[in-house]
Order: structure tokens, then sequence, then C-alpha cells
């Protein structure tokens, strides 16, 4: 489970990295990006997912492939994590990778030699 002070919460941060933040997405989900002062995430599933235990099955994959690899990531980032429809009933390696190659993609990773 994510620490309470790395998560996002209320409407405005989540209003502020839609509008300033920059956009990737990939087959399972969709990401906003902003460098902020310090490391943020968020979370979202709409009903267009599926059902409540869809939705927040979907939640669930992601804040578990942040939490592993949490350490990866950039500290100055906030990101927001939005799932999309063909997330329903895909395994948890499947959205791994895929995140993973994403964030990658959009320079959110520490790299390491």
């Amino acid at each position: 489970m994510l620490k309470k002070e790395l998560r996002l919460r209320k409407k405005s941060g989540f209003k502020e990295i839609f509008e300033r933040g920059k956009n990737f997405s990939v087959k399972y989900a969709a990401i906003y990006i902003f460098r902020g002062k310090h490391q943020r995430f968020g979370f979202i599933a709409s009903k267009k997912v599926g059902n409540s235990v869809q939705r927040n099955r979907a939640k669930r994959l992601l804040r578990e492939v942040v939490r592993l690899h949490i350490s990866q990531i950039k500290p100055d980032l906030q990101i927001i994590f939005i799932a999309r429809t063909k997330i329903k009933g895909v395994s948890f390696a499947e959205v791994e990778t895929s995140i993973m190659l994403m964030l990658k993609k959009a320079n959110a990773l520490i790299i390491t030699k």
C-alpha cells in the first residue's frame, strides 16, 4: 500500500496535473505527468472500465506496479494513472510491462548504469 503522503487526494491536485502536465498512453492505461516538488500518485478508473469490482481491480493493478517500482521513478514527479477499458481481465505481468514501457517513454524513470 502506498503511504498517505504519496497519494493524490484533493481535486485541486488532480486539476493542476491535468492542466499543466504532459500525457502519455498505452494499451491499458494513460498517464499525466507533472514535475512538482515531491513524488505523488493518483489513480482513476471511470465507469467505462466496468462495475465497481472491475474498477477497483484496475486501480489495484496500477497501484501495485507503482509500489513495486517506486524506487525507479524520479522523486520530483507527480503522476496520475488512468485505467483504460482494455485493462479488464488482463494479467498483472502484462499491465506491469506496459506501464514500465510508458514510464520509460515519458522519461520518468531513474537511469541506472
